[in-house]
């Protein structure tokens, strides 16, 4: 937002130049399963006809071992663009202990169509993510849900954790 001497400043101004937050306020555990799902919290998230910039900051666990991976996805009920989000985090490929902070892999994948795949070679700890799409262009309003699941199947818990969120800016 750009405001300049003289310019009368509405609330609606500074509400829409304020990005929203979607918090998850508990872990969510899932196996046995590659099939997305939405999340229980970070779904049916309201978007109108506009632009927005979109910000999902991802914390995961593997339990006992780290074969099962995390794959995200976003769904839209509505018509958008399909936009490309620029996707930060452990590769899908254990390549070191998540201490280690050294290593990380970057990618460019559509929003809903392509997957994101993380892992981690330790169970102890948050491992993160973060998906960023700076043009997202709605035009038919529907809702936006994180779906996840594992990227191999397995019997051990693959947990997205509590504080994982996303921040929407509404542009125009």
């Amino acid at each position: 937002m750009t405001v300049y001497a003289g310019d009368v400043i509405n609330a609606s101004d500074v509400n829409n130049a304020t990005p929203t937050v979607y918090a998850k306020s508990a872990s969510l555990s899932r196996n046995t399963t590659t099939t997305y799902a939405d999340d229980n919290e970070l779904a049916g998230i309201a978007l109108a006809v506009g632009t927005y910039e979109i910000d999902l900051l991802g914390y995961f666990t593997l339990s006992t071992t780290s074969t099962q991976k995390i794959k995200t996805n976003w769904a839209f009920s509505g018509t958008w663009n399909n936009p490309v989000r620029a996707c930060f985090g452990p590769g899908s490929a254990q390549t070191a202990d998540r201490a280690n902070v050294t290593e990380s892999q970057v990618g460019g994948y559509t929003a809903t169509g392509q997957d994101a795949i993380y892992d981690t070679s330790t169970s102890s700890g948050y491992s993160c993510f973060r998906e960023i799409s700076r043009v997202v262009t709605v035009t038919v309003a529907g809702n936006l849900s994180l779906q996840w699941a594992q990227s191999a199947s397995s019997g051990n818990n693959t947990t997205l954790q509590a504080g994982t969120c996303f921040s929407i800016r509404k542009l125009s």
